[in-house]
C-alpha cells in the first residue's frame, strides 16, 4: 500500500499531491514569448477532483475557450464591478441599492470563495441562507430580498464571463432564483388617506404627500419639480432627483424614460399648491441672506434640496402618528391609480398620468381592478339594457 502513495511534489500525468491539497498542471499559451508555459492550479481536496478539473481545462484549451484561474474573490470582483465597471451605468439609488445588497448579503455571504471556483452549489447554500437570514429589523429577510441579490450576482457573473473573461461560465444561470410571492398593494381607502393626510399637514412638507397621492407622481419626480413647473392647473413631470452630490443635484430621465408630461390638479390641490408657495416665500424672508434659493418646491428649511430618502422616512414617522395599518410611500401612486380605474377612468388617461410608456404596462400592474369590474361587468349591462326598455 506504501508503493501506491504519490510522493509530495510527485507529478504523474499532470497531478501533483503538496501534502495538504492536490495539483494539476497545464502547458497553456504564451502570449508574450509564443509557445507554452507551465500553468500549476492547486487548492483540491482530492485526486479525483484535480483529476476532474484538469479534464475539464484540456478540453477547453482544445476548444479555444480556456480562461486561466483568477486569484479574484467573489467579494474582491464584486467591489471592483460594481465602484469602477458598473457604476457609470447605474443612477445613484440604484448604485446605493445595489452597493447595499454587496455589503450586506453577498460579501458575507459568499465573498471569500475564489471566483474561479464558485459552484452552482455555494450559490444554491446562499439563497437558501438568505431565506432564514434576519434583517436590521430582526425579521427573516421576505424572499425577494433573496431574489435581487441572486440578480446582481447573476449580472456581475455575466460581465465577468463575456466582457472581462475572467471566469468562463456563469455558475448563478445554473441556479434558479428565489421565487418571490407577488403581492398586490393593497392602498388606504380615501377614509384612510384622508385621516393621514390630516396628520401630515402639520409638518412643513405635508403638502408633498397630498401630491404624491392626488398625482400618481413618483418620489424622484416630485423631489425634481420647480416652481416653474406648476402653472396654476398642472404640473410638468419631465425629470427625476437621482441624488445630491456636493451640494449640486443630480437628475435624471423619468423611471419609464417616456419624456415630458403634463398632470392636471383638482382646485383643492391648485390652492394648496399656492398656499404651500406662500409659506415657502415666508421661510426665505424669514432666514434671509442664509436662503439658497434653488427655485425647486420641496426643499429644506434654508432652500438647499431635500435627501431623495427623506420622504420615505418622513412618511414612516407620519404613519406611525396616524395610527393607521402599514402601506409604503410608493403605495399613495398605487392609491391614485386604483381608484381612477374603479370610478371608471380610462386606461390611457391612467397610464398618461402615471408616465406609463405604454398602457399595457399600466394595465398588467392594475390587472386586479379589471378583474373586480370584471365581476359586475354582467350586471351593468343588464343594467343598460333595463333602462332602455
Amino acid at each position: 500500500m506504501m508503493g501506491n502513495k504519490v510522493k509530495r511534489n510527485q507529478v504523474i500525468d499532470g497531478i501533483s499531491h503538496t501534502g495538504k491539497s492536490w495539483s494539476y498542471v497545464l502547458r497553456i499559451p504564451d502570449p508574450i514569448k509564443g509557445g507554452t508555459k507551465p500553468k500549476w492550479v492547486g487548492g483540491f481536496n482530492s485526486k479525483a477532483s484535480a483529476l476532474l478539473a484538469r479534464d475539464k481545462a484540456r478540453v477547453a484549451l482544445r476548444q479555444l475557450n480556456y480562461v486561466e484561474p483568477t486569484d479574484l474573490t467573489v467579494g474582491v470582483w464584486l467591489t471592483k464591478w460594481i465602484t469602477t465597471i458598473h457604476n457609470k451605468h447605474l443612477k445613484a439609488t440604484s448604485y446605493d441599492s445595489y452597493l447595499k445588497v454587496i455589503n450586506n448579503h453577498l460579501i458575507p455571504g459568499i465573498g471569500e470563495i475564489k471566483l474561479s471556483k464558485l459552484k452552482p452549489s455555494h450559490v444554491e447554500r446562499f439563497y437558501s441562507d438568505m431565506l432564514i437570514k434576519t434583517g436590521e429589523h430582526g425579521t427573516v429577510l421576505k424572499p425577494r430580498v433573496a431574489q435581487y441579490a441572486g440578480a446582481i450576482l447573476k449580472m456581475s457573473l455575466k460581465y465577468a464571463v463575456d466582457t472581462e473573461g475572467i471566469i468562463s461560465t456563469n455558475p448563478a444561470t445554473k441556479v434558479k432564483l428565489v421565487k418571490s410571492k407577488s403581492q398586490t398593494p393593497t392602498p388606504w381607502s380615501f377614509s384612510e388617506l384622508k385621516t393621514f393626510l390630516e396628520v401630515a399637514s402639520s409638518h412643513r412638507l405635508g403638502f408633498y404627500f397630498h401630491l404624491m397621492a392626488y398625482t400618481g407622481a413618483r418620489r424622484g419626480e416630485l423631489l425634481a419639480i420647480r416652481w416653474a413647473d406648476f402653472d396654476g392647473k398642472a404640473i410638468t413631470i419631465s425629470k427625476s432627483r437621482i441624488g445630491v452630490t456636493g451640494g449640486d443635484i443630480e437628475t435624471g430621465s423619468t423611471k419609464g424614460g417616456e419624456g415630458q408630461r403634463r398632470v392636471t390638479l383638482d382646485p383643492d390641490t391648485i390652492e394648496q399648491f399656492n398656499s404651500f408657495r406662500k409659506k415657502q416665500i415666508a421661510e426665505r424672508l424669514f432666514i434671509g441672506s442664509s436662503w439658497t434659493e434653488t427655485g425647486y418646491v420641496f426643499v429644506r428649511e434654508d432652500g438647499k434640496p431635500i435627501d431623495t430618502g427623506t420622504p420615505t422616512h418622513l412618511f414612516g414617522k407620519l404613519l406611525k402618528l396616524s395610527g393607521l395599518r402599514h402601506t409604503r410611500l410608493h403605495d399613495l401612486r398605487h392609491l391614485h391609480a386604483t381608484e381612477l380605474l374603479r370610478l371608471g377612468e380610462p386606461l390611457h388617461v391612467v397610464s398618461q398620468r402615471l408616465g406609463h410608456k405604454d398602457p399595457m404596462v399600466t394595465a398588467t400592474i392594475y390587472a386586479h381592478v379589471s378583474n373586480e369590474q370584471a365581476e359586475t361587468a354582467s350586471t351593468t349591462f343588464a343594467n343598460g339594457a333595463r333602462l332602455a326598455n
